[in-house]
């Protein structure tokens, strides 16, 4: 009889490396089952696990599998998180810390991207995400700098500054198609973009009705939508060269704000869920307690449907109440919807997050804080949902995707010069 010689903590790691390394079958039976966002860091581990993550036949594998995932999605706080550690000199990183919904992720960057220190003017703002599309984010630093990242792969750009300068990020968007995006700003009478595919921002007409504010801006199916809680969604195509704009009205819901306009960001929100526009209202004053109610938008009719309307009432009633505890005496703030559930909404009340099943009337789950410690306040998150293969989706225009994996992606942005090179001979000095 063989007796076996002991092993030790990290002999037994490179036993089991090794042994998942000879078996391609077992190793890449486990990669199709990762998340996304795991299989992007597993990407570095090594030069082995780098070509079979992205051979053909494993892509093809992976989009197979993960297309119809439904917990492919996740809720981004606005707030970039900095870390104020030393980094070395390299291309500016912005990596997603992820946690499963209704728990909050959080977008953590250098100071490189977003310096700490105090706003010297009325137009400086805070680190923070603008908006999201296909795999890719807009954010914002805190000296007029706008950046698109991919955040599973931590690769950024920095997009060059158009005149006028960008001031107003509520008008500001971004749609992922076809692995190019568009940055685009709505103004008085045109349409002012960055595309990736020409890498530089153009100015296009634009005929619209009058819109006086814009809330909240979102993409899906290809589109830009710039939502005015008050009267209705302008939608446009920013790819088109000339694009043309479509006005959908707000179904007529009766909450109303009691404390002016600028509470409609708190009692509305309008987005996509399970493929369709949808609007969800919370209405204080309909009956004793209030009300909760989600319209869709019909495909063929192209009116409003009223899909759901619960009483808050009835949830206190539940059985699911007693364990959550949603404060009677308070009617909740509107958080947002499942981008792959109609009927499943999201709400704030004391600094937490319910989510709420209007099918069955039940409050499914509650968070307190995000996953680094702060409060989720009264901001609410961006539902994202997470492509097949998110590492694919690259942040730099088309012009720079082969130089900026070897470059610093701010300063490929901030010059539309060629660098020259600092290698050759030295020229002899004439004596």
């Amino acid at each position: 009889m063989t007796t076996p010689l002991p092993v030790s903590d990290g002999d037994a790691s490179r036993v089991l490396f090794t042994g998942i390394r000879d078996h391609t079958d077992i190793l890449i039976e486990v990669l199709l089952r990762l998340p996304p966002w795991s299989l992007c860091q597993l990407r570095c581990v090594c030069k082995l696990w780098l070509e079979r993550t992205t051979s053909s036949t494993f892509l093809s594998a992976y989009a197979e599998r993960h297309t119809t995932n439904p917990s492919n999605w996740f809720l981004l706080d606005r707030t970039v998180f900095i870390d104020t550690a030393p980094t070395p000199r390299g291309p500016i990183r912005a990596l997603l810390r992820n946690s499963e919904p209704p728990k909050v992720s959080s977008i953590i960057t250098s100071s490189r991207m977003c310096s700490i220190r105090r706003k010297e003017s009325f137009y400086d703002q805070s680190p923070m995400v603008v908006s999201y599309s296909g795999g890719l984010i807009l954010l914002t630093g805190n000296e007029n700098n706008y950046y698109i990242c991919n955040p599973f792969t931590g690769d950024t750009f920095l997009l060059p500054v158009p005149m006028p300068q960008l001031h107003n990020a509520e008008s500001l968007g971004i749609v992922a198609r076809d692995g190019e995006y568009v940055v685009a700003e709505l103004m008085m009478s045109c349409l002012r973009c960055f595309s990736s595919v020409n890498g530089r921002w153009e100015e296009k007409p634009l005929i619209c009705p009058e819109f006086s504010r814009g809330d909240m801006v979102f993409s899906s199916g290809g589109m830009l939508h710039w939502v005015d809680l008050n009267c209705g969604i302008l939608s446009c195509d920013p790819f088109a060269s000339e694009p043309t704009v479509l006005f959908i009205n707000l179904p007529e819901a009766s909450g109303r704000p009691t404390r002016g306009l600028d509470e409609w960001i708190h009692m509305r929100y309008v987005g996509v869920a399970a493929g369709r526009l949808c609007f969800f209202d919370i209405d204080e004053d309909d009956g004793e307690s209030g009300s909760m109610s989600l319209w869709a938008l019909g495909g063929n009719s192209g009116e409003w449907v009223l899909e759901y309307k619960v009483d808050f009432e009835d949830l206190w009633e539940d059985e699911s109440y007693d364990d959550y505890s949603l404060d009677e005496d308070e009617v909740p703030l509107v958080g947002l919807v499942d981008p792959l559930n109609e009927h499943s909404v999201y709400v704030i009340s004391q600094d937490c997050l319910f989510n709420i099943d209007l099918k069955t009337k039940q409050i499914l789950n509650c968070t307190a804080q995000t996953n680094a410690g702060r409060e989720v306040g009264s901001s609410p998150p961006i539902a994202c949902v997470v492509p097949p293969l998110p590492h694919l989706v690259s942040p730099y225009p088309s012009c720079l995707r082969k130089e900026a994996s070897n470059s610093d992606p701010q300063e490929a942005g901030s010059s539309d010069k060629p660098q020259k090179s600092g290698k050759g001979r030295r020229r002899k000095s004439k004596t």
